[in-house]
C-alpha cells in the first residue's frame, strides 16, 4: 500500500500527464496560431513581437500614459483636464493599433488564456521599477457579471496573477463591477456618466447587500496600489475605480495598462 506522501505524488504525476495528453489532443484539432500572422506553433511569433509598438516611457505623459507627453501632453492639455484624474501616475505598454487590438481581443474574447503571461510580461517591462518598491499590492479592473458569463473568466485577474508572480507583489481582488452599457460605443462625457457608481469594494458575499463592507476595506486602507487594465481610452473606467479605492482610504493609486488609445 502506498503511503499518503507517495499516493499524493502519484496523483500529481497522473494529473500532470493527463493535462499534457489533453493539451496534445487539443493541439491536433485546434493548433496554436500566432495572433498577428497565424503562423503555426506560436501565440505571438518573434516577427510579430518585433512589430509591437511600445510607448517610450522616457517621453510619455506620466499623467495619462500617452506618447510624447513628458513635457507638454497634447492629450491631457487639449482632450482631458489633468485634474480629473484621481490616480497619481500612469504607465502604458503599447500603442493601440491593429496588432495590439488583436492581441487583447484574442485573449479576452477569444479565450486564449495562455496570453495572460505574455501580457503580464509587457506590463512588467514598462512599470517603473520605483513602483515595485512603492507599491503594497496589485489589483485590477474586474469583468462585470455579463462579461464574465460571456467569456467564462475574469481576464485581468489572470494577468494580475501572472504579474504578481513576475514582480513579487500580491494581487488582490479589491473591486466589484456592476453591469453597465458597453463603453466602446460612447463618447467621453457619456463614458463618465456610464461609470458613476459602477464599482464597489470587492464583490459582496452571497446574501449581503451591495453596499455591505467586508474584509477588503482593511486590505485597501493606507495602501499604495497598482491598478491594471487592458486599455486606457479616456480614463473614465480607471478614474471611477481609483475613486472607489481612494474613498476606501487607499493612500495612493497608480495605473498601468497594456494599451493606450490616443
Amino acid at each position: 500500500m502506498l503511503s499518503s506522501g507517495s499516493a499524493y505524488i502519484t496523483k500529481y504525476l497522473l494529473v500532470k500527464e493527463i493535462r499534457r495528453l489533453k493539451s496534445k489532443i487539443l493541439e491536433c484539432f485546434y493548433p496554436t496560431r500566432c495572433v498577428g500572422c497565424e503562423r503555426l506553433g506560436y501565440l505571438l511569433c518573434n516577427e510579430c513581437q518585433n512589430e509591437l509598438v511600445f510607448i517610450d516611457q522616457s517621453t510619455s505623459c506620466t499623467a495619462c500614459g500617452a506618447p510624447f507627453g513628458r513635457n507638454v501632453c497634447t492629450e491631457c492639455s487639449t482632450v482631458y483636464d489633468k485634474a480629473i484624474f484621481p490616480f497619481a501616475a500612469t504607465s502604458c505598454a503599447l500603442e493601440f493599433n491593429e496588432l495590439s487590438r488583436r492581441l487583447v481581443l484574442t485573449y479576452k474574447n477569444g479565450g486564449e488564456k495562455r496570453l495572460a503571461v505574455l501580457l503580464a510580461q509587457l506590463l512588467a517591462q514598462v512599470i517603473p521599477r520605483s513602483w515595485y518598491r512603492w507599491a503594497d499590492l496589485i489589483t485590477w479592473i474586474p469583468a462585470d457579471p455579463i462579461a464574465y458569463k460571456r467569456r467564462g473568466f475574469d481576464h485581468m485577474a489572470y494577468v494580475a496573477d501572472a504579474l504578481s508572480k513576475r514582480i513579487g507583489l500580491s494581487a488582490k481582488p479589491l473591486l466589484y463591477k456592476r453591469s453597465i452599457k458597453d463603453q466602446r460605443s460612447l463618447n467621453r462625457s457619456d463614458r463618465q456618466l456610464n461609470m458613476r457608481e459602477v464599482f464597489l469594494v470587492n464583490k459582496p458575499k452571497t446574501g449581503s447587500s451591495l453596499n455591505s463592507k467586508d474584509i477588503y476595506f482593511d486590505e485597501i486602507r493606507a495602501k499604495n496600489i497598482i491598478l491594471i487594465d487592458d486599455v486606457f481610452t479616456t480614463g473614465a473606467t480607471l478614474s471611477a475605480a481609483t475613486n472607489v479605492l481612494l474613498n476606501a482610504k487607499a493612500n495612493e493609486v497608480r495605473v498601468a495598462t497594456i494599451c493606450r488609445v490616443w
